[in-house]
């Protein structure tokens, strides 16, 4: 069972449901590039090189897209970089790092390139490199193998810390594991981890998605989506440090709209607890104490043999449940849950409701090295698209006028995070892969984060492939120090559409953002 605490402290923390925050930051749409393909992941990850002023994004139906920002407002690609299905790159100095898997249930790889895209080396890591990041001074490019099931096989997810002292040549590889956890899988579960699969290790359900690296470059902190936990890494010993348990958001407390048979948004609390599962984290220290924030997407876990998610009507409730009720399609008879989780003690009763997911961010403090919630947004995502852009309100990305699609799986579905300072001000811009569009939140107080923009350029009533930018996956700020236009950028990378849209940061109120005045870039 999950401790009291982590739960109880979620209601304490949480967001005022509809409260208007001030507003004193605001994105506004510079431009964007397309790919010209839909739904083929055309645009994934992003990183920028501040002397030649060009984008290098994540083009997985091609390879990598090199683009022209000189002016953001008309983003021109000047090459493509081929390789097979790259997942992520980052840039430091003049070296270019791509995270290559292999396809298959070999380890994959990292390719470093200069400038020109030419190759400088080819460094195997773990199974899945499905993220990579450099430290502060460059040193040392941390990976992210997230090791997915792949038919049959079942790879352990693991971290590779790729050593680049003596330049990307002589790179010198060590791998860190989590295989010492298995000890440790009753104190995991306790604290809210998601080890569901019968017969697998912790080693192998700990796949790492994401990587933050701190400030000073000697850790890392990893979330592993799937198995709803975080990791911390000491970068120069290999080694994990720590894995913790990230403990359930109680929807009883905030709300949910779980029915997409209701006919309307229909935001309300429910006795279904959520496995927070983020995707992206950030870190950043204030006041002398490190923070971070994380993207509560939720992610289920499929084998070729496995396959955990039921909807609360197929499911055999404990008799003290009001079955009727709570099995109805317009309540919560056709939200999606994890089998597991719901039926922790085995025994083909389902004596909680547990779905995938928190729709929305946390903010946690670092403290004896592990995760203490300090605030989370509790319906503030999904209540915010619903008052603002009511049609984009948990939609299908994949289909026109499709509100409400979502609600039965895991809502808006909150992915990327990117953290930027803008004046004496910290701000933290969030995609919502279903929805649409980015939130911005203040978060200079970290304790009490203040939601102050929501901006989407999709038109939900249009077909897909020509509905503007669909799918947000990544995100990146670009300071004004290196910025090409000398103001703060912010590049978001969607996935669905192909689009990598260039945003600038402003200070000063937002404008309103409704469907029929959502502006769009020129195609």
């Amino acid at each position: 069972m999950v401790p009291a605490a982590l739960i109880a402290s979620v209601a304490i923390a949480q967001a005022a449901p509809a409260a208007p925050a001030p507003r004193g930051a605001h994105l506004h749409l510079l431009g964007t590039h397309s790919a010209g393909v839909f739904d083929r992941s055309a645009s994934e990850i992003a990183a920028f090189h501040p002397r030649t002023k060009r984008l290098w994004v994540v083009n997985g139906a091609a390879g990598i897209d090199v683009l022209d920002l000189s002016d953001p407002t008309a983003p021109r690609k000047v090459a493509t970089h081929s390789m097979p299905a790259p997942t992520s790159v980052a840039i430091h100095g003049d070296i270019v790092a791509v995270a290559v898997p292999s396809g298959n249930a070999t380890p994959g790889a990292v390719r470093f390139l200069d400038l020109d895209g030419r190759m400088i080396a080819d460094v195997t890591v773990g199974h899945g490199p499905d993220m990579c990041t450099f430290t502060p001074d460059g040193t040392m490019l941390v990976v992210a193998n997230e090791g997915e099931p792949v038919g049959d096989s079942d790879p352990e997810g693991s971290i590779s810390i790729i050593d680049l002292r003596d330049g990307p040549a002589k790179a010198t590889v060590r791998t860190a594991g989590f295989r010492a956890f298995e000890a440790e899988r009753t104190r995991l579960v306790g604290e809210g981890a998601h080890l569901p699969v019968p017969g697998a290790s912790v080693a192998q359900q700990s796949e790492p998605e994401y990587v933050a690296i701190s400030p000073d470059g000697r850790h890392a902190l990893v979330t592993l989506q799937e198995s709803n936990a975080l990791a911390r890494i000491d970068l120069e010993a290999a080694r994990v440090l720590s894995m913790t348990g990230l403990g359930l958001k109680d929807f009883s407390a905030s709300g949910l709209d779980a029915s997409d048979a209701d006919d309307t948004i229909s935001l309300r609390p429910w006795p279904v607890l959520g496995l927070r599962q983020p995707d992206t984290v950030v870190t950043w220290e204030s006041g002398g104490t490190t923070w971070f924030a994380t993207s509560n997407e939720g992610e289920a876990r499929e084998t070729k043999s496995f396959d955990e998610v039921v909807r609360v009507k197929d499911l055999t409730l404990d008799p003290r449940m009001a079955r009727d009720a709570i099995a109805d399609p317009t309540n919560l008879g056709r939200l999606q849950v994890s089998r597991p989780a719901c039926d922790p003690d085995g025994d083909g009763t389902a004596e909680r409701i547990v779905a995938f997911g928190g729709r929305g961010i946390t903010v946690w403090r670092l403290v004896d090295g592990g995760p203490a919630l300090a605030w989370d947004s509790g319906d503030q995502v999904e209540r915010t698209v619903a008052e603002r852009m009511p049609e984009a309100h948990n939609g299908d990305g994949r289909k026109a006028n499709s509100k409400d699609a979502r609600s039965t799986s895991k809502g808006p579905e909150v992915e990327g995070l990117a953290l930027g300072t803008v004046g004496a001000r910290r701000l933290l811009f969030a995609g919502l892969e279903r929805s649409g569009g980015v939130m911005t939140w203040d978060v200079t107080d970290p304790t009490a984060p203040l939601l102050v923009d929501y901006v989407n350029p999709r038109d939900p009533a249009a077909a897909p492939a020509s509905a503007g930018d669909i799918a947000p996956e990544g995100l990146l700020f670009v300071p004004a120090s290196t910025s090409p236009n000398g103001r703060p950028l912010v590049v978001v990378c969607n996935e669905l559409s192909g689009t990598t849209t260039i945003w600038e940061v402003r200070e000063g109120p937002a404008p309103d953002v409704r469907p029929d005045r959502a502006t769009r870039a020129p195609r």
